[in-house]
């Protein structure tokens, strides 16, 4: 994986998305390489993607693009794909870069809090319902049944007991008096002793809960895990957080459980790609769903610590050095 030295310093790498803090780049610079960032305003199309790979060496992936076949067609030359994140399957056509020689890493040590406290925000923000009272002076009440419950009566199911859904756990059980139940493809007994969580069956905690949490990585074999059977358990007025991927969640499953108000409400950080049923989702549902941009790990001291582990890698990789968060050789 080494290049000499000629070709370090002639080479080029791109490096994308939003809150990057430039000074973190400079091991790069100090290759001798040429560092373009694109992405920053708005998601590169996959043609400007595909023309700024062409003669990259290394590229590191801080943006919502997807690197597919077509992008790294012509990407010849490229060596890394360094990933902001632990979910690349999602954004990295993973066949297409192993046929290729491309290694892929990700940046998996970083600190769990900046997602989990958004996420507890979340179920806040829809067992309160903020966002509908925000700007006005008077509260909306139209009686009694619509005063909203204090979060400690909810009983709260998180799906994947990670290291994200137990910080998750951890702060409802311990800062809220909340009861947590979960599902994991494996029993954490542990976790269940010290934080007093319950393993139940996926359809059987979906049942179980007033708020459902998704917290597992995105990848094909969670791809659609929460569909109709699952939804189809919930009890109504359930509200629904999701702050992985959206391909978890099945959208047709979800538009039918809104609209049959099963569904209270739902929550996603991050929404899906390419789906018309999606867009339907918005138009018809969009004052009971609250939907972000991806933010949930963007704090300053989450991308500090994932830009500083990806530009290692990209350096250690193009000295000939071996790396630890390397996932696809």
């Amino acid at each position: 994986m080494a290049l000499a030295g000629a070709a370090v310093g002639a080479a080029k790498i791109v490096v994308s998305g939003a809150g990057i803090d430039e000074r973190l780049l400079a091991p790069l610079h100090g290759l001798g390489c040429q560092v373009v960032s694109i992405g920053r305003g708005e998601t590169p199309t996959a043609q400007a993607l595909r023309d700024e790979l062409t003669d990259a060496v290394a590229y590191l992936h801080g943006g919502e693009e997807v690197v597919s076949e077509e992008v790294l067609e012509l990407a010849g030359g490229l060596r890394v794909i360094a990933f902001l994140g632990i979910g690349y399957e999602t954004f990295i056509d993973v066949a297409a870069a192993r046929r290729r020689g491309i290694v892929v890493t990700n940046t998996p040590d970083r600190t769990p809090d900046a997602v989990a406290e958004f996420t507890v925000g979340q179920i806040i923000n829809a067992s309160r319902r903020i966002p509908r009272h925000l700007g006005t002076v008077y509260p909306h009440w139209s009686g009694a049944e619509e005063l909203p419950d204090e979060l400690a009566s909810k009983k709260i199911g998180i799906v994947g007991l990670g290291q994200i859904g137990a910080r998750i756990a951890g702060i409802l059980r311990l800062g809220f008096r909340c009861r947590v139940s979960y599902y994991n493809r494996t029993r954490k007994e542990g976790l269940e002793m010290t934080l007093g969580v319950r393993f139940r069956q996926l359809a059987e905690l979906a049942e179980w809960s007033d708020v459902l949490v998704v917290m597992v990585g995105g990848n094909a074999e969670t791809a659609g895990l929460i569909d109709r059977r699952v939804l189809a358990r919930v009890r109504p007025g359930s509200i629904l957080v999701n702050t992985a991927r959206a391909s978890i969640v099945d959208p047709e499953a979800l538009r039918d459980a809104l609209a049959g108000g099963r569904l209270a409400m739902a929550v996603f950080d991050g929404y899906y790609q390419d789906s018309s049923v999606a867009k339907d989702l918005l138009n018809d549902f969009g004052d009971r769903m609250y939907v972000t941009g991806h933010i949930a790990s963007h704090t300053k001291q989450s991308m500090e610590r994932m830009v500083r582990q990806a530009v290692d890698s990209v350096v250690n990789l193009l000295s000939g050095r071996p790396d630890p968060n390397v996932v696809i050789r």
